[in-house]
């Protein structure tokens, strides 16, 4: 059951039908139990709640009848009686139950989301769930009082959350119609009047706006005795001198989205080459391309992060950061471009297309009107594609600025090149002076951390300046070094340094005098572990992308070091600099990690350590592949995500040098992945690397491949033909029948989008009957909700696959389910309902970031408000469906709402506007 209290009292089976609750105290006595949120109420406190002073003679037995009468409408388990009273049986998730709780659950998400957009979608969903006044029925009761002013409080509080976003959003004009009757109803809410007094202004209506303020003026001394506070009065200030903070974003302007990570530090010793950097990232800079570049250690990433976050706001589609580290050597434009899609969130859009051969030129068009700033970070393995991809990106996007950090410039036309130098070094061994030097300032900061109460002063200002000088002021070499400072005092730490880069025995042919320093102080930093501090630090380096502590254990235990040592092990490496943490992560440091992976050479420990980790990256993706299905389908989302780079290397090991069978079982774990993801050129890619390196893997699990791979080739292939066999099942072979069910719905259900319906339908027909002979319920679910689209479609179909993807808790496949019946509802003409199962079905989509399948649905539900009259809710919805889709390149998603927005200023007799959306739709 579900229940609605966000107006008059509403009941719906678990198939979304309204349950009638007759006789108005049997409602009061659910309302009750409602407010009381499934805890117990005792049965006097009941007896009082509904009857009050005037308790009916026998007063026990007529609740109990009340009970009763309850339990016939709900079912008797739904009411329970406990030694403190009655209770309400309420699911687990009681968001998904109470439409109060799933209101205050949107709310606290969109205030939790940094995209204006999203949030204003949230927060818009969130008031959409009020039908009236809360608990309508039982306004006047003593026991609801309570209840109903906190909900309304919370009405009001994300009404103003939600105009102040809208307004960052440019919506001003049709906030300031809407806000003037929720203020006249309202009149001494101060920060609703302020967000309707902003509309005002940036509408034009400068008169309004202060004649808003006097009325809050007078409202406030004739009831309360009191002035408008002191943001009031200065909003009102403002206005009267037209202050340009006012005025309204610029047409298309967003808050900026990033993925830029938050400092950990602040930025020393860099603020002139900061600023030199933000001037080259000008939007109207007539160079586009700016590639720092510097030996390894010197701090170019840290640089270009802080320059690029300082330019967030000058880049209204945002600022990117791209990591390319783990990108293996050779890789193509095509994969850097790949791995940009991804990082801008494009992998859904990216989906809608057939046929991605060029994914470089798929990424130039989507972005084609986007003004925004990526940062490519450790280009040097791959300056020949990047910049063959640069060139390409920024002849085709006039307003894309790239940055670059490489230890070597691309050299091609348009590229200004800024060299990082080092830190700046003291001139001088006196404290004032040698602290204003980058290298010194740096140095005791990370001294500090590691010394508690370490400070510069006139004993130690000359061997501290000794030791920036020793290391040239090279950032890493400072941070690896300040550590020691728990041991030797700044004196002996500066003579142990000269005394080690004065031998001879510690040069390196070939490298340059300031690459010689790091390695001289790598080495150093490497003699002074423990040979289980050496084992664990260089088998971190088969990471491609850091991690978390349990692939740590995985992959640098062995039958000499037990797992349960690694933590502490890698804890100590943190302390000394030579591992960094963020978060539950561990990496290494690029120079760091190039200096391991010679170690680990040295140590003829290579095939051991990779097998180790492909076997562990192996069994994770396997083991999260299952949670794809069920209630942590969105934690095993997040995990695949933070470990794609990690998961594509294991996958080039596991091609390369095995171990045997690993790649394919490898492709078969991510298959779902990828495609909840959208990311069918990187499965098409890895599925066939995986079957044509492997041939030693299992028959079934290349049977099994082979069926994902013609399932991902029918849904990404272009052209009237089918890219495989359709008259053939390529499940053939597959021992497992779950997986084999569910790969003959996977390729039915691809045959069916290619318009092979009736092959399409025999696959999907197996997979059900082999689903209910496995007894597999997610496949049986998928199966059904598949067959409810078909003509003629299996009675009860779409009911009875909803229910079996509820029971599994599988938000993907309740979204799948949740169309199906809109479908239906709409056949059945129930707006009502088909209004109610897509607006569900928006949510799971917003959760899973299925940004396509949000923007249609906010098209259909923009399109049922029209229909009904409701004119200004129909704006807001194609508006988020418009905003939704310039921001993720959807195109088809643009049309359809520049349509929807056109047709309803027709309506409105606006013409131009008409016209204009037409024209753009």
């Amino acid at each position: 059951m579900r229940y609605g209290v966000l107006g008059p009292l509403a009941v719906w089976d678990a198939e979304g039908r309204p349950v009638r609750v007759p006789e108005t105290k049997v409602r009061a006595l659910l309302a009750d139990l409602l407010v009381h949120g499934g805890a117990p109420v005792p049965a006097d406190r009941l007896i009082e709640d509904l009857w009050a002073d005037n308790p009916p003679g026998g007063s026990t037995n007529t609740l109990q009848t009340k009970i009763s009468q309850l339990r016939r409408v709900l079912g008797r388990e739904q009411v329970v009686r406990e030694p403190a009273g009655y209770r309400l049986l309420l699911a687990d998730d009681v968001a998904d139950v109470v439409d109060a709780v799933t209101f205050q659950e949107l709310a606290a998400r969109a205030r939790a989301h940094r995209e204006p957009a999203v949030k204003a979608g949230l927060f818009a969903d969130a008031l959409a769930l009020w039908r009236g006044p809360a608990y309508a029925d039982v306004a006047e009761s003593l026991f609801a009082r309570g209840e109903i002013a906190r909900l309304e409080e919370l009405r009001l509080a994300v009404a103003e959350d939600h105009a102040e976003v809208r307004l960052t959003l440019g919506e001003h004009t049709a906030l300031a119609a809407e806000l003037g009757t929720l203020v006249a109803r309202h009149p001494l809410r101060e920060r609703l009047r302020m967000a309707h007094m902003r509309a005002l202004y940036r509408s034009g209506r400068q008169g309004d706006a202060l004649r808003s303020f006097e009325e809050l003026r007078r409202e406030l001394a004739e009831e309360l005795g009191a002035s408008p506070g002191p943001e009031a009065a200065a909003l009102h200030r403002a206005i009267l001198r037209q202050e340009a903070r006012l005025a309204a974003p610029a047409i298309g302007a967003r808050s900026c989205r990033t993925n830029l990570p938050a400092p950990l530090t602040p930025l020393i010793g860099r603020r002139e080459a900061a600023a030199q950097v933000l001037a080259r990232l000008d939007p109207c800079a007539p160079a586009r391309l700016v590639t720092l570049t510097g030996l390894g250690g010197v701090g170019k990433t840290r640089l270009a992060i802080a320059a690029a976050g300082d330019a967030a706001e000058r880049y209204t589609d945002g600022v990117w950061l791209v990591e390319l580290a783990g990108l293996a050597t050779p890789s193509d434009p095509d994969d850097i471009a790949e791995r940009v899609i991804t990082t801008l969130g494009l992998c859904d859009t990216a989906a809608t297309e057939p046929d991605l051969a060029d994914l470089v030129g798929w990424l130039c068009r989507a972005v084609a009107d986007k003004q925004l700033l990526i940062l490519l970070d450790n280009c040097e393995h791959l300056v020949e594609s990047v910049a063959l991809f640069t060139t390409s990106l920024l002849s085709a996007v006039p307003a894309a600025h790239l940055l670059l950090t490489s230890q070597e410039a691309l050299d091609i036309p348009g590229e200004v090149v800024h060299p990082v130098a080092p830190l700046a070094l003291p001139e001088h061994t006196d404290p004032q002076t040698a602290a204003r030097s980058g290298a010194v300032e740096l140095f005791v900061q990370r001294a500090a951390a590691a010394v508690p109460g370490f400070t510069l002063d006139a004993d130690n200002a000359a061997a501290v300046s000794t030791v920036c000088r020793r290391l040239d002021g090279i950032p890493l070499a400072l941070e690896l070094v300040a550590p020691r400072l728990r041991t030797l005092s700044p004196q002996e730490l500066a003579a142990r340094l000269d005394d080690r880069f004065t031998r001879p025995d510690v040069r390196v042919r070939g490298l340059p005098d300031r690459q010689q320093t790091l390695r001289g102080m790598l080495d150093w930093s490497w003699q002074l572990l423990t040979t289980d501090e050496r084992t664990v630090l260089r088998r971190l380096v088969v990471h491609a992308d850091g991690c978390v502590m349990a692939s740590a254990q995985a992959v640098c235990a062995d039958g000499e070091l037990p797992a349960e040592r690694v933590p502490d092990l890698l804890s100590r490496l943190v302390d000394r600099s030579l591992v960094v943490r963020e978060g539950d992560r561990f990496r290494l440091l690029e120079s760091v990690a190039a200096y391991c992976a010679e170690r680990l050479a040295e140590a003829g420990e290579e095939g051991a350590v990779r097998a180790r980790f492909v076997r562990y990256c192996t069994e994770s993706a396997e083991r999260e592949s299952e949670r794809l299905r069920g209630p942590e389908q969105r934690c095993a989302l997040e995990h695949l995500n933070a470990e794609t780079v990690n998961l594509r290397r294991a996958l080039d090991l596991a091609a390369a040098q095995g171990p045997a069978g690993h790649a394919v079982r490898l492709v078969n774990a991510l298959a779902w992945y990828w495609f909840l993801r959208g990311r069918f050129p990187e499965a098409r890619r890895s599925l066939r690397t995986a079957l044509t390196a492997d041939a030693d893997a299992a028959p079934g699990a290349c049977r099994a491949a082979g069926a994902w791979l013609a399932g991902v080739e029918l849904r990404a292939s272009q052209g009237d033909a089918a890219p495989v066999p359709v008259d053939e099942d390529p499940t053939v072979g597959v021992e497992d029948p779950v997986l084999r069910g569910r790969l003959q719905w996977f390729v039915g259900t691809g045959l069916t989008g290619r318009g092979h319906l009736d092959e399409g339908r025999a696959l999907v027909e197996a997979a059900l009957a082999g689903a209910r002979a496995a007894r597999d319920r997610w496949g049986e679910a998928a199966a059904l909700v598949e067959l409810a689209g078909h003509t003629p479609a299996p009675e009860g179909a779409a009911e009875l696959g909803a229910e079996l993807f509820r029971e599994v808790d599988d938000r993907w496949g309740r979204l799948r389910a949740t169309r199906s019946l809109a479908l239906a509802a709409e056949q059945r003409g129930d707006p009502a309902r088909t209004e109610q199962l897509h607006r569900e079905g928006l949510l799971m989509a917003e959760e899973l970031g299925l940004w396509t399948e949000v923007v249609e649905t906010l098209t259909l539900l923009g399109a049922a408000a029209l229909a009904d009259g409701h004119v200004e809710r129909a704006t807001e919805l194609y508006g988020r469906a418009l905003s939704v889709s310039a921001e993720r390149a959807y195109h088809r998603g643009e049309i359809r709402a520049e349509i929807g927005l056109g047709h309803i200023a027709r309506l409105r007799g606006d013409r131009d506007a008409a016209a204009s959306h037409l024209n753009r739709g």
